[in-house]
């Protein structure tokens, strides 16, 4: 191979690259006015705390919810489905996010919950889940999403990888 053709190839990886990323960064931050399916809306009260348990097939999350005229606290632990971790319990990377919701359930605004874990350690039992900020004058729900790889626990020898996600968005 000649010094072009080795920038040619170089330049179509870097360019589907780029094309695999970008792809990704939508998945995880649903665009403003994005529409909700109306299974994944948690409606929001006006004040005090809501306590409820949200459940996909890949997780299950316990969570709070204490709000008041200007605060949005969220606290909670994410547990992992078992038949996950069994299979592949190396967590190569996972992101969370919440996103306020209008009355019609579009998107007003997007933020990152992910937990602190470590990179390509054991899949925790547990994570806790902690947001605080200013809850959207105009937010009358929730959504969340995520994604995730998880890996099989032979590494070194080219182990398995797994993806979970959940994008409830139109």
């Amino acid at each position: 191979m000649n010094i072009r053709q080795v920038v040619k190839v170089f330049s179509i990886v870097l360019c589907l690259g780029m094309l695999f990323l970008s792809g990704c960064a939508n998945f995880l931050k649903p665009e403003t006015g994005a529409i909700a399916r109306p299974e994944a809306r948690v409606t929001l009260a006006e004040d005090g705390v809501q306590d409820a348990l949200w459940q996909t097939k890949d997780m299950v999350l316990s969570y709070s919810i204490a709000q008041s005229d200007t605060a949005f606290n969220l606290s909670g632990e994410l547990v992992f489905d078992r038949s996950l971790t069994d299979s592949f319990p190396v967590t190569r990377k996972f992101i969370f996010k919440m996103s306020f919701l209008d009355g019609g359930g579009r998107v007003i605004e997007t933020v990152d919950i992910s937990p602190l874990f470590s990179s390509f350690g054991q899949a925790p039992d547990e994570l806790m889940i902690r947001f605080s900020g200013v809850r959207p004058a105009a937010a009358a729900a929730i959504a969340f999403n995520y994604y995730g790889t998880f890996r099989g626990s032979a590494v070194a020898m080219g182990g398995d990888e797994w993806d979970i996600f959940y994008f409830p968005f139109d």
